[in-house]
């Protein structure tokens, strides 16, 4: 009797929830969130191009959504982190995740359109399934937060410099 073939593939493994699960993220509030590349595709957030729709786009989300603001974003090589205010006084409609999954897909349809336009031979998906996010919890969380976003390219380095080098890298 022929004994059934063993699968070589991996048993699924549902993800794990990401964010707090009883928050309610349409409710005025800031959040502190990471997004990064498919794959963490090195050095895409690098082209120019890619990185200045990045910014574009980011500033303006309160032209799409009202009571929305954009705060501090830093946009590193293969991941970005930002900080998105929903103002109190207004009925959110969309929650931060929604906002954030629009932004990811204005993003992703301004990038597609410069390759269809240029030619030019990049990756057209550019993220990961989701995002991390960490809801800020009061006016010294948001201090830290901003903080650690604007000294991540700092750190970044200072990580990079102690990491040893590879043979065949140059110095």
């Amino acid at each position: 009797m022929d004994k059934p073939k063993k699968s070589h593939r991996k048993p699924f493994k549902p993800l794990k929830p990401i964010g707090l699960p009883a928050h309610k993220y349409y409710l005025p509030g800031a959040y502190a969130i990471t997004i990064c590349t498919l794959q963490r595709e090195q050095n895409l957030f690098n082209h120019p191009k890619l990185r200045a729709i990045l910014y574009e786009e980011w500033a303006k989300l309160p032209q799409r959504f009202v009571g929305v603001v954009p705060g501090t974003i830093m946009v590193m090589h293969d991941h970005l982190h930002c900080m998105l205010i929903l103002e109190d006084g207004y009925e959110h409609n969309k929650s931060a995740r929604q906002i954030i999954k629009a932004y990811k897909g204005i993003v992703a349809n301004e990038w597609m359109r410069y390759l269809r336009e240029t030619g030019a031979n990049y990756p057209g998906k550019i993220w990961q399934y989701r995002a991390y996010d960490h809801v800020i919890n009061d006016e010294a969380d948001f201090k830290a937060q901003k903080a650690y976003i604007l000294n991540n390219p700092a750190a970044y380095k200072a990580k990079q410099k102690k990491q040893p080098k590879k043979p065949d890298e140059p110095s």
